[in-house]
């Protein structure tokens, strides 16, 4: 049984998706519709094996991405809404299609499809992840395509990892910059040593090396301050406690 949510603000556009939704897998679990960000917040924080995400852009008390920012979200989402403006933020937030309202079900089935290819190409990351030895050794080096030229950056050098609008960027110590060639953060989290390196929250790694220090930042999240990073780097909810317990390990 797939359990998939739904967060919107119109009962009768979330009574269409849920008719969609059966029509197209009869035995969905179906939770929501959430309507307001404090609900959306409030869910999230917790783990529920959602594993698909329908969401409007507008919601009741604003925009779903003043919700979305502070969690780590679980799933892909595909995006419903009357807007056709906002299609860069959705693909920056776990997006994996947009749909304009009014959609028929033709258009639904499309969506369905290009998440259920994704869900393939994530089934065979995982199981190659899996088959991984336990004396796997972590990444060293990184190579960095330059106009005309290839150059190597040393990932002890690197401060932070942080992905933004769909590319990853490295910074180093060096006060620099760099574009990598990855476009996955989860992968790119896999090759680096977790005895040095966190994940903090969807979007941030950063080098247990260069932490100066932390401090509450909201009720269940932190900042982080980094040496040679003039803004500090906030936790999501899920992170925050494991974060403590990576430091004291």
């Amino acid at each position: 049984m797939m359990k998939l949510l739904i967060l919107e603000d119109e009962p009768l556009a979330a009574e269409k998706l849920s008719s969609y939704i059966l029509r197209w897998m009869p035995e969905a679990d179906i939770y929501g519709p959430l309507d307001k960000i404090s609900k959306v917040q409030a869910f999230l924080s917790e783990p529920r094996g959602i594993e698909l995400i329908f969401s409007d852009i507008e919601l009741l008390d604003g925009p779903v991405f003043n919700a979305l920012k502070e969690l780590d979200l679980p799933c892909p989402i595909i995006y419903t809404t009357a807007y056709d403006s906002y299609w860069m933020q959705a693909f920056q937030n776990m997006g994996v299609e947009y749909l304009l309202k009014p959609f028929p079900y033709k258009r639904f089935i499309s969506a369905m499809a290009s998440f259920e290819q994704l869900r393939k190409s994530l089934s065979v990351d995982n199981s190659r992840q899996v088959n991984v030895t336990p004396n796997q050794k972590y990444k060293r080096r990184l190579l960095i395509r330059k106009r005309k030229c290839i150059e190597l950056l040393q990932v002890e050098d690197v401060i932070c990892f942080r992905a933004s609008g769909g590319i990853i960027l490295a910074y180093d110590i060096a006060d620099k910059c760099h574009y990598l060639s990855q476009n996955s953060v989860s992968a790119l989290e896999n090759t680096l040593d977790p005895k040095y390196f966190f994940r903090i929250n969807r979007s941030d790694i950063v080098n247990l090396h260069f932490i100066q220090r932390f401090e509450k930042y909201t009720k269940n999240t932190l900042a982080i301050f980094l040496q040679g990073v003039d803004s500090p780097c906030i936790t999501s909810k899920t992170k925050s406690a494991k974060f403590r317990q990576w430091l004291d390990s």
